[in-house]
C-alpha cells in the first residue's frame, strides 16, 4: 500500500509540473549538492539538527539513484 501511494503521489507531482528528482530540478553535477547541503537550514520542533555531512550524504544517495524519486 505504502509503495502505491508513493508512486501515486510521484505520479502526482509530475501531472502539476513540479521536478520529482536533484537532475529534474537541474542539479547536473554532483558538486552541486555540497552547496545544497550547505544551505539547509534547522527547523525548531525537528528532533535532532542533521549535520551538513549527513544532508550531503542523502542528497549524493538520491543523486546516484538515477530514475528514482530523490
Amino acid at each position: 500500500m505504502a509503495e502505491m501511494g508513493i508512486s501515486a503521489l510521484e505520479e502526482f507531482i509530475g501531472e502539476i509540473g513540479l521536478p520529482r528528482s536533484l537532475r529534474e530540478m537541474g542539479i547536473k553535477e554532483e558538486k552541486m549538492l555540497k552547496e545544497i547541503a550547505d544551505s539547509c537550514h534547522y527547523s525548531p520542533g525537528s528532533c535532532r539538527r542533521p549535520e551538513p555531512e549527513e544532508i550531503l550524504e542523502i542528497f549524493r544517495e538520491c543523486y546516484s539513484a538515477s530514475g528514482t524519486a530523490c
